[in-house]
């Protein structure tokens, strides 16, 4: 018989014994982000591909790494694919956010983590010694180690690492851990397929694949996907037709979620009338559910931006403000 055809039957059975033993079947990721959580009906779920779009330097990778960092201190595994940071600079990134957790004040930065890791912060011995002389940074190293087993990173390449890569890759993760992994991608663009392509036709073929693997191995893919000019015009709010490469983009993703800098996409009323002509908004990102086949679309719920500590503050708020798609809106 067919092992894609399964009797509903056996799919009862299935639920039943998930909701009897819940902890051996994983069916959601929750994100670390609560209110990202309830507007995705409790976060990531298992055989979804999730979409994470926005402009260049506004924390798409950093949102990413600090799912993937909550995903692994709540005991699931997680695998990494990253074409753009290097391993210890992904790690560097996680113990400044960690240590922001344990320090309220002045935690250890990532710059600070860097001198420490290349052996330029003036200090002496390993890590533990080094990062001992700031806020959180021992705590943050400590809290690591723990789950650190579960976090994988696979330094992606174009020309290596393909999809077959990618799938074999999970699934070694997968039978390694007992149960599959969150699985994010760094970015989607830069997979590319076995054969030679057109770029359009190549991000339908990755698109196509990645949403397969997430469905063959049963967990949530998160990919970040990068944003054509047209998504990166001032007072132009990014959508999900913005996303570089094709319409598969949209049609295939399960989730579509945009981060916006909170300046750009507010109504221009707020910025007139706000103090220091809205300063303060730069500060923030505003998270946009664009697309989501298991709840509500069109929640819009802002984040702190704590880059120096290589995180967004995770206690979110909603929107309250006005927020346009053109500039020229006035209310």
């Amino acid at each position: 018989m067919d092992p894609m055809l399964t009797p509903l039957d056996e799919v009862l059975e299935r639920v039943d014994s998930r909701l009897l033993s819940p902890q051996t079947d994983v069916r959601i990721w929750t994100t670390g982000f609560p209110l990202l959580d309830d507007a995705l009906g409790g976060g990531l779920r298992a055989g979804t591909l999730n979409l994470l779009a926005g402009s260049q330097g506004e924390g798409k990778t950093t949102f990413a790494l600090q799912i993937a960092r909550q995903c692994a201190k709540a005991g699931q595994p997680v695998v990494f694919f990253s074409f753009e940071l290097e391993a210890e600079v992904l790690l560097q990134k996680m113990i400044a956010a960690e240590a922001a957790e344990y320090a309220a004040e002045s935690p250890v930065s990532v710059y600070q983590v860097r001198a420490a890791f290349e052996g330029t912060d003036g200090g002496a011995g390993g890590l533990p010694e080094r990062l001992g002389r700031y806020n959180g940074g021992l705590d943050a190293l400590a809290a690591i180690s723990e789950f650190a087993p579960l976090l994988h990173v696979h330094r992606s390449t174009t020309t290596s690492t393909n999809l077959d890569v990618i799938a074999r890759t999970v699934k070694d993760v997968t039978a390694q851990h007992g149960h599959p992994p969150l699985v994010v991608i760094d970015y989607l663009q830069k997979v590319r397929p076995r054969e030679p392509m057109e770029e359009e036709q190549a991000v339908t073929h990755v698109t196509e694949r990645l949403k397969d693997i997430a469905i063959d191995s049963d967990c949530p893919v998160l990919s970040i996907s990068a944003s054509d000019r047209a998504g990166l015009e001032p007072g132009q709010r990014m959508r999900a037709r913005n996303m570089k490469g094709s319409t598969a983009l949209a049609y295939e993703a399960d989730v579509v979620l945009i981060l916006s800098n909170k300046a750009d996409i507010v109504a221009r009323h707020h910025l007139l009338y706000a103090a220091n002509n809205g300063a303060n908004f730069r500060e923030y990102s505003v998270l946009t559910v664009d697309k989501n086949r298991s709840g509500r679309t069109g929640a819009e719920v802002e984040f702190r931006k704590q880059f120096t500590s290589g995180r967004f503050v995770p206690e979110g708020s909603v929107v309250s403000e006005d927020l346009v798609d053109e500039r020229v809106f006035v209310k």
